[in-house]
Parts: structure tokens; C-alpha cells; sequence
């Protein structure tokens, strides 16, 4: 009885747990894979040449990174 109990609320933790890192996960992954597409950390990446590119990626990416919380706080997953 008392086992049963204490692995009750451990996989309850541990449900908790991965629930956030998957939320985490996914709020993460867009903007990883746009800078691994543009190649951010690379030379000869678009926008080199305008002084305001960098800061363009950070704000659309921050931006990517909000609707994301958004559209997940309105399907009730956050």
C-alpha cells in the first residue's frame, strides 16, 4: 500500500518533469533550427553586408519564441 503510494507520486513527478521539458523543447527547437539554417555562427551568412541583420534574427526570433508560448497558453499546454 504505502509502495504503491510513493511510486504514485513519483511517476507523478516525473510526468510533471517531462511535461515542462517538452514545453521547453518546443518553444526552443524553431529557433534553433533557423539559426542552423542561416548558419549563424558561420562567415558568409545573409545579411553581412546590412548592420541591423543580427539584431533583425535575435528580434524575429524572440518574436518566433512568443507566438510559439502564445499559441500554446491558447490549446491550453501551457
Amino acid at each position: 500500500m504505502t509502495q504503491d503510494e510513493l511510486n504514485n507520486r513519483l511517476s507523478d513527478q516525473m510526468n510533471r518533469t517531462m511535461y515542462l521539458l517538452t514545453i521547453v523543447a518546443a518553444v526552443l527547437l524553431p529557433p534553433s533550427l533557423i539559426t542552423g539554417l542561416f548558419g549563424i555562427n558561420v562567415g558568409g551568412m545573409p545579411g553581412v553586408e546590412n548592420i541591423w541583420a543580427f539584431t533583425g534574427v535575435v528580434i524575429a526570433l524572440i518574436v518566433i519564441a512568443v507566438i510559439e508560448v502564445i499559441l500554446l497558453r491558447r490549446l491550453k499546454w501551457i
